[in-house]
């Protein structure tokens, strides 16, 4: 890379400094007095009271209290809007001398939020120390000013900024350590990937340049900024079914077209289904929800990724990722002599996204004939009621009370001529009483007939009625002899 002499340190200052580096491959770190610092954020429209930040991802020591402590002159940088440097990936330096990449912290929408920022001078001052009262100084406790946005690092050509662009985005190795920002070996991994584009062609770094050739030489930095240069895409559609439902224990597939390769795009399936690569995808790697897809160029290459429920309901695949762009860089700097930091913008990138779903159908069930036992029910026996039995009362006609008439005693002398009396079903009446009072004389002197006109018709009717039970009444006729 071409070297501005404004920007440079002579070179016996940058041999110097070879001391403080320290370059351990596959596995250990690699240090440089100098910081990274994530991009500032517009000046606050609320200035924050003093605060203690919070530490970068990944961080494995514990920072003195002083490097965390946001008040004072640090805290006016802060809510300027501006990116203040804390401390190194690791504690090997001291308050002023930090080790590469740096913790820095920033306002995100009245969040401060901490990153790590990494250097793209490999021989530059990182600017990014503090002293004993929390002032931010340089590698010689000179005061420094605030760490402000810069609009690049000019010393860097298109293909450069491209390709540590996408070295901040993605995981790249290093001897086999996998670069990122998790631990202090991912991140001393990733710093030197950096340093070996940015730095390649500096008389320090000459000793490490085999390094850099095996894992980033020309093949892979033209494979990246081929990358970085194609209209990026990521499409997701159902392949099996392609219309209609499935019945459950089916397996659905879907297809993935993308051209964002080597870079984990995140996938995952709704309900806690899982998903698996199949078909001829020697390409495409699944790693719990992250997919990776080797390749390079323009042409997407589709995955397909299957998915099997044994239960029905709608079912849902969606994909994601933040695409690769030069653009998610952000650049700062606290001066010509100080180091110029890059980081990856974790805010202002928008998500790509893509889905698609599935409906699965319930298998159908097959019901076992249910046998239901009959049921007897115990005969119930009704105790015999014995009904006292109701006498039979003759029906007795009703018949008039008829007077009794009187009967005349018999004459001595006079023979009475017998006549058949019906014996009555019923009691004889009882007997009459005697006449009373002087007995009748007949005009001719004889005795006189027991009638009279009022009394015939009864009498009459009384002899019809003898033969009928309860017939209380006897008519007597008395002749004269």
């Amino acid at each position: 890379m071409t070297v501005s002499g404004s920007r440079r340190r002579p070179l016996v200052l940058r041999l110097s400094l070879t001391a403080a580096i320290a370059v351990t491959v596959a596995g250990s770190s690699v240090a440089f007095a100098s910081p990274a610092v994530s991009a500032p954020m517009p000046v606050r429209t609320a200035a924050a009271p003093a605060f203690t930040a919070g530490l970068c991802e990944g961080t494995e020591y514990t920072p003195s209290e002083q490097m965390l402590d946001i008040s004072g002159i640090r805290l006016d940088h802060y809510n300027d809007g501006n990116i203040v440097p804390m401390y190194g990936t690791t504690d090997r330096g001291t308050s002023a001398a930090v080790d590469a990449p740096v913790c820095g912290v920033r306002d995100v929408d009245g969040i401060a939020k901490s990153e790590w920022m990494y250097c793209t001078d490999f021989d530059l001052d990182p600017c990014a120390g503090v002293d004993e009262n929390g002032l931010p100084v340089d590698k010689h406790n000179d005061e420094m000013g605030a760490t402000v946005p810069s609009s690049g690092n000019p010393d860097l050509s298109a293909d450069d900024l491209a390709v540590i662009s996408w070295l901040l985005q993605n995981p790249a190795k290093l001897d086999g350590a996998v670069s990122g920002n998790g631990s202090e070996d991912a991140r001393s991994a990733r710093q030197t990937l950096v340093w070996c584009v940015s730095d390649y062609d500096n008389p320090l770094m000459a000793d490490f340049k085999s390094l850099c050739d095996r894992n980033i030489g020309d093949d892979e930095r033209a494979r990246i900024v081929e990358i970085m240069n194609v209209t990026q895409t990521l499409d997701l559609v159902r392949k099996t079914p392609a219309t209609g439902t499935l019945k459950a224990g089916e397996t659905a597939v879907f297809t993935l077209n993308t051209n964002m390769y080597r870079k984990p795009i995140n996938v995952q399936s709704s309900a806690g289904t899982e998903l698996t690569v199949c078909g001829d995808n020697t390409k495409a790697t699944l790693s719990a929800n992250q997919l990776t897809v080797d390749g390079r160029g323009d042409a997407p290459t589709a995955v397909d990724l299957c998915l099997t429920t044994a239960d029905s309901g709608d079912y849902s695949v969606t994909a994601s990722v933040i695409p690769d762009s030069v653009e998610n860089l952000h650049w700062n700097t606290a001066g010509a002599q100080c180091q110029i930091f890059a980081s990856f913008d974790t805010v202002r990138p928008a998500l790509m996204n893509a889905s698609a779903s599935v409906g699965y159908a319930a298998a159908p069930t097959t019901t076992p004939a249910t046998t239901t036992p009959a049921t007897t029910t115990p005969a119930t026996t009704t105790p015999a009621t014995t009904t006292p039995a109701t006498p039979v009362v003759p029906i007795v006609p009703i018949v008039p009370i008829v007077p009794i008439v009187p009967i005349v005693p018999v004459v001595p002398g006079a023979p009475v001529p017998s006549q058949p009396v019906a014996t009555p079903a019923a009691p004889a009446p009882s007997a009459p009483k005697q006449a009373t009072g002087p007995r009748p004389v007949a005009i001719d002197g004889g005795a006189a007939e027991q009638n009279s006109g009022r009394n015939v018709a009864v009498a009459v009717t009384g002899l019809g009625l003898v033969g009928m039970a309860a017939a209380g009444a006897v008519a007597l006729r008395r002749k004269r002899s």
